[in-house]
């Protein structure tokens, strides 16, 4: 059985959207999201939200991070109320802010050793989109889009710049980084956004072999299309129906399938607890293009 008592695991990029729209599970039928309804409203958890869920469930006390303290308190209310005993910390923090970031590290408990995982992405509202569509033709992309997603790198060197002291002095450390399957394979309309989760894997890897004699022990995770809210917008289902064409995928007389991030946060709980350093993992949703490398 997994276990992740007496661990507390940092958790940053939790966020969570409005359901907007409802995608099916290929086998079951039934909705592919993370539902976090609290309150009478219903939400999509993202990766980091689902994660932190099942982190808890594992009996890790999880420190959940964002830029905004609303979204964090619905998140930790949903696992504190779905979870008997849950311990839910959270720090609404701007990850490109470094004193910011400092003040961060600086605030957790060294009561017991700290994991880390980092799933920061454009999905939580980094930047407004139109459409909510990162995947554009190079002509389409914006300065601010570009800006964005270079950032996610520069933030997740930075914080593990500060953390690693501490992991150093750890017995052992757990990290993993979530990017994305567009890190490595690529589609039209895709040039920005899979080169920034590119580099955040190639940065993953170079970090995990120069860290592992620190007994620190990263795993990039890169999962496919995840039900998070990201895709509610037609304008996105439509530009990744027209990515699938490109594998001989037609989604015309159904819905695009997507992982639940429930699925990503069951997977990330296995690595945090396996025997073995497991480092890297491949995931999509079953019915979607199991396409992994360009």
């Amino acid at each position: 059985m997994n276990n992740l008592n007496n661990k507390r695991i940092l958790i940053t990029g939790v966020g969570i959207k409005p359901v907007d729209f409802v995608f099916k599970d290929i086998t079951t039928g039934e909705p592919s999201h993370t539902l976090v309804d609290i309150d009478g409203k219903e939400y999509k958890a993202n990766i980091g939200a689902a994660t932190a869920f099942e982190c808890a469930k594992a009996g890790a006390i999880v420190h959940i991070v964002a830029r905004t303290e609303s979204k964090l308190q619905i998140v930790k209310k949903w696992i504190e109320e779905k979870i008997s005993g849950a311990k839910v910390e959270y720090s609404a923090v701007d990850l490109g802010n470094i004193s910011a970031l400092e003040k961060l590290v600086e605030s957790i408990p060294n009561d017991l050793p700290l994991y880390w995982v980092q799933s920061v992405g454009l999905g939580a509202g980094t930047v407004q989109l139109k459409d909510d569509n990162p995947y554009l033709l190079i002509d389409d992309l914006s300065e601010e889009l570009i800006e964005a997603e270079l950032s996610v790198l520069k933030n997740t060197v930075s914080l593990l710049r500060l953390l690693l002291p501490r992991f150093r002095k750890q017995k052992e450390t757990r990290v993993c980084i979530v990017s994305s399957m567009s890190a490595i394979r690529s589609v039209v309309s895709g040039s920005m956004h899979m080169a920034a989760k590119g580099s955040i894997s190639r940065f993953t890897n170079a970090a995990m072999i120069e860290l592992d004699k620190d007994k620190i022990f990263i795993t990039d995770v890169r999962p496919g299309i995840v039900d998070t809210g990201m895709y509610d917008s037609r304008v996105v289902q439509n530009t990744v129906s027209m990515m699938g064409k490109n594998f001989g995928y037609d989604y015309s007389k159904t819905n695009l399938f997507c992982t639940p991030p429930s699925a990503v946060g069951k997977a990330i709980v296995s690595i945090l607890t396996s025997d073995a350093h497991i480092t890297s993992i491949n995931m999509v949703a079953r019915g979607q293009w199991p396409h992994e490398g360009s």
